[in-house]
C-alpha cells in the first residue's frame, strides 16, 4: 500500500512541475517521472513510456519495443540504487 500512496503523491506534484516547465521551447517536452525500485511508476510516466514505446515500435517494427523500454528503465533504476547503496559504506583511509 505504501508504494501506491507514493505513486499518488507523485502525481499531485507533477501538476506543479508542469507550471515550472512552461518556459521551455515548444520543441522540448518536460516529463517529470517518479520511479520506485519495487513500486509503481506515476501515471504520467506510464503514459509517457507507453507513447515512447509505441513510437519506437513504429520506427523499428518490433512490437516488443515498449517492453524493452520498461526493462531498460527498470534496470537503470536498480543499477543506480546499487551504486547509491554501495557508496553508503565508509572505507578507512589509514590503518592505525
Amino acid at each position: 500500500m505504501g508504494g501506491t500512496v507514493a505513486g499518488n503523491n507523485n502525481n499531485n506534484n507533477n501538476n506543479n512541475n508542469n507550471v515550472e516547465s512552461s518556459s521551455l521551447p515548444s520543441t522540448h517536452i518536460f516529463q517529470p517521472l517518479a520511479l520506485e525500485t519495487l513500486g509503481p511508476i506515476n501515471t504520467t510516466g506510464i503514459t509517457f513510456f507507453s507513447e515512447l514505446g509505441r513510437r519506437l515500435t513504429d520506427v523499428s517494427r518490433d512490437p516488443r519495443e515498449t517492453t524493452y523500454l520498461f526493462q531498460r528503465v527498470s534496470l537503470a533504476v536498480q543499477r543506480y540504487n546499487s551504486v547509491a547503496f554501495r557508496d553508503t559504506f565508509s572505507v578507512p583511509t589509514e590503518l592505525d
